[in-house]
């Protein structure tokens, strides 16, 4: 049986800030610079890890480029689930998201006069 719904994504198994660390540890594992890491936070998840208190106070910092969870930015919003970008990826870190194409503005015709035929007189 084919279903037509798309497949919901496995349900994560810690807190936000339990995964966060562990996406982290995972990349730095692999080599990957922290300055070179994203972390893309729902703003439930941003929410969340703010208000854990087994997240120590010197874990999270906020400076003039955004707030930092273990050194890592976080980009808060704009995703439907949160994820570690590795700056593996295209994404850039605080630009705008591209603005759908603009429609052409619709215009209205004008109107045009109708002539009635001239009926001869008799």
């Amino acid at each position: 049986m084919v279903s037509s719904h798309a497949q919901k994504p496995a349900r994560r198994r810690g807190s936000a800030a339990e995964e966060a660390r562990f996406a982290i540890e995972q990349a730095d594992a692999d080599g990957v610079a922290r300055t070179a890491m994203t972390l893309r936070m729902t703003l439930r998840d941003v929410s969340e890890l703010k208000r854990d208190p087994k997240v120590a106070m010197a874990d999270i910092n906020y400076g003039p480029d955004g707030m930092r969870y273990l050194g890592v930015a976080v980009d808060q919003g704009g995703v439907t689930q949160s994820t570690l970008d590795r700056g593996d990826t295209s994404y850039v870190r605080g630009a705008a998201a591209e603005a759908p194409a603009a429609k052409p503005k619709a215009t209205r015709k004008k109107a045009v006069k109708k002539v009635a035929a001239a009926e001869p007189v008799e």
